[in-house]
């Protein structure tokens, strides 16, 4: 559906926490969106927080002013600790050089390449004080990868850390745009760059440019598992919004809180969830340049952490680690995480660990920065799976493929968000802008979810992604929120695997906790009590972890044709032996298998590989071309709609 194609007035069909907490009406209002500003959805009206300032640099300049000899950073590992007026004092010094020594102007883009470091903080403060735009690089990302980004943005200025040094100095050449390179510390580590200590350590006045909340402070890729990543436009109004939202879900912050960041600074949570909500109270940021379980556990009972916002998997190897119950770290009272539903027993854990007053299941697309729905702690419990309500500045609701508002509760369509956090659209990608951003405000995700009769958000799949078997719909997050249910399991991902009578069946790949066992047959009777017969995963792989791109989404197209962990890739009949393992014992004379005209069950193709058979190279030669689903994937000319009379229960 074209994002302008708008079919009538849209009411928003997700309750909203203003609505559970009256008191947030107070702080919110409508506003229009202006014209000309380059916001895809200008003239707009849409809820955002009255008291909101006017930019990011607004607030760094407030605690510069009110709490100038307070503690606002700690970085780990380094130790290095400074305050407010510090902060101040280096981020103007790396405004002024920019400008003056390197001509950068508003509307300039800075990208940075480190880890969790006071550079990095210097840097995007700095470019943004100058009305720049600060573009955080994925470090996963491959050389190649890193070229296409900075390529895309024609970032002006790199910051790099030393050790990415040695993976941009390979693609140097490449980046047309960039005039140059600082990298952190005080070395010179080549003739191509400058040490980021040249910016700093300058006496001079106040620099600063005149920006208001509908400029752009950053570029954000989206971190997609297909095609291009696009660059979403963060707006000053969009970062605040995150940190006014986090404030008032934790059920609030003050000056005296102090929060861990443990999140790789180049990921949205980290920068709108932790940093930014700590700067808007003028709260202490202890900065993790990398996460670990035993480092975070340590940090928070010296620094007396009081709230984060991290994944669930960080937490949870947090309170599992062995030396976790050697510390204290009853500090931290106010947590926020996201990325998968929560089970009962990592609730009762974090509550248990904790002692918390807030745990909040929060999260959002990229496009709408981080965070455009919340499930309350009272309801952590009671809606386990639900994603919650609309924050207190979105609206959510969900809409049909022809752009129409479905208002009954329980149907299934494209979840959309509308609000003070909605970006500002894609980074020169008008085609993908007009496709996502809707005229009215709502920004389409790409998921398919359903709003039920109390108002709560349950998302259930990406469009992409949904298993059709038989003709029967099957939501990957759906099933997958069940077995994040299951106390054994740590991750979990669920896919579809071709197959010549269904089209498709459900796949799950899945990753015990330490210590836990379990078996295929297990996890199937497990799943059988919680979801229709035809969402059971019928084949069932246990993995050491799930592969994943470098923002940590699952790479689900390795796993449709993944049979468990090999030692020899290329021995066909081993490959086939997991396999089969992953089979329930129905289906081993089913005949599962085609090779041209002949039909197969698992048993009789196993017997073909094991006794040389006159199929035995045929079914070799195909599973190493094309790996099993090269015998179980259908002839394109199968999918037709006859097939959805076919008994289901086969």
């Amino acid at each position: 559906m074209p994002a302008w194609k708008v079919n009538g007035v849209v009411k928003g069909m997700a309750k909203s926490w203003r609505d559970q907490y009256p008191e947030l009406n107070e702080k919110v209002e409508k506003v229009k969106v202006p014209f000309n500003r380059g916001i895809q959805w200008e003239g707009a009206e849409i809820y955002a927080y009255k008291d909101r300032p006017k930019s990011i640099t607004e607030v760094l300049e407030k605690n510069i002013k009110d709490f100038p000899d307070k503690e606002a950073y700690i970085f780990h590992p380094s130790g290095t600790r400074m305050t407010w007026r510090e902060m101040g004092l280096k981020v103007n010094s790396v405004a002024y050089s920019l400008r003056y020594k390197y001509d950068y102007k508003k509307g300039d883009r800075l990208a940075i390449i480190t880890g969790g470091s006071p550079e990095y903080i210097y840097s995007f403060f700095g470019a943004i004080k100058l009305g720049g735009i600060a573009v955080p690089i994925n470090l996963g990302l491959s050389a190649e990868g890193i070229a296409t980004q900075v390529n895309k943005v024609r970032s002006k200025i790199l910051v790099v850390s030393p050790y990415m040094w040695e993976k941009v100095k390979e693609i140097r050449d490449k980046l047309h745009h960039v005039e140059v390179i600082f990298v952190t510390g005080n070395q010179k580590v080549s003739e191509n760059c400058v040490p980021f200590s040249d910016l700093l350590n300058n006496q001079i006045a106040n620099v600063s440019e005149e920006v208001d909340e509908w400029d752009l402070c950053a570029i954000s890729f989206t971190s997609g598992t297909t095609g291009s990543p696009k660059g979403t436009m963060t707006l000053h109004s969009n970062a605040l919004a995150c940190a006014q939202t986090i404030r008032d879900m934790v059920y609030g912050l003050s000056s005296e809180d102090v929060n861990i960041c443990m999140p790789p600074l180049y990921h949205n949570t980290a920068v709108y969830c932790d940093i930014m909500p700590a700067l808007l109270v003028g709260a202490k940021s202890v900065v993790m340049e990398a996460f670990s379980p035993l480092d975070a556990i340590k940090l928070i009972e010296k620094e007396k952490a009081t709230f984060a916002v991290a994944a669930p998997i960080m937490l949870t190897f947090i309170m599992n680690h062995p030396e976790f119950k050697k510390h204290d770290c009853s500090s931290l009272t106010k947590l926020a995480f996201g990325g998968h539903a929560s089970s009962e027993s990592f609730i009762n854990q974090l509550m248990k660990e904790f002692s918390l007053i807030a745990a909040v299941n929060a999260g959002s697309v990229s496009e709408s920065t981080a965070t455009g729905f919340g499930l309350p702690t009272e309801d952590a419990i009671r809606k386990i799976t639900s994603c919650g309500l609309a924050t207190a500045c979105t609206e959510i609701t969900v809409f049909d493929e022809e752009g129409n508002e479905i208002t009954e509760p329980n149907q299934i369509g494209e979840v959309a968000y509308k609000g003070q956090q909605t970006n500002a659209g894609y980074w020169e990608d008008n085609e993908k802008t007009n496709e996502t951003f809707r005229k009215d405000g709502y920004v389409l995700s790409g998921d398919w979810a359903k709003i039920d009769e109390e108002g709560y958000l349950w998302l259930l799949d990406r469009k992409k992604d949904m298993i059709v078997r038989g003709g029967q719909n099957v939501y990957c997050i759906g099933v997958e929120n069940q077995l994040y249910l299951n106390d054994k399991v740590l991750r979990a991902a669920v896919v579809g695997v071709p197959d010549h009578l269904f089209a498709e069946r459900v796949k799950a790949v899945i990753v015990l906790k330490p210590g836990q066992t379990s078996s295929p047959q297990e996890i199937r009777e497990y799943c059988s009590k919680l979801v229709t017969y035809y969402e059971v995963p019928e084949y069932v792989v246990f993995a050491k972890e799930l592969p994943a791109n470098p923002a940590g989404k699952v790479l689900k197209q390795r796993l449709v044709d993944f049979w468990g962990e090999l030692d020899e890739e290329d021995k066909v009949v081993e490959k086939f032996h997991h396999f089969m393992k992953s089979v329930p014992s129905k289906l081993l004379d089913r005949e599962l298998i085609k090779i041209e005209e002949t039909s197969l069950t698992p048993n009789q193709a196993l017997e073909h590989l094991k006794n040389n058979t006159d199929f035995n190279e045929k079914i070799a030669e195909l599973i190493k071309k094309d790996g099993i689903v090269g015998l179980l994937k259908p002839d394109e000319a199968r999918f037709k709609k006859s097939l959805i009379a076919v008994d289901n229960k086969q």
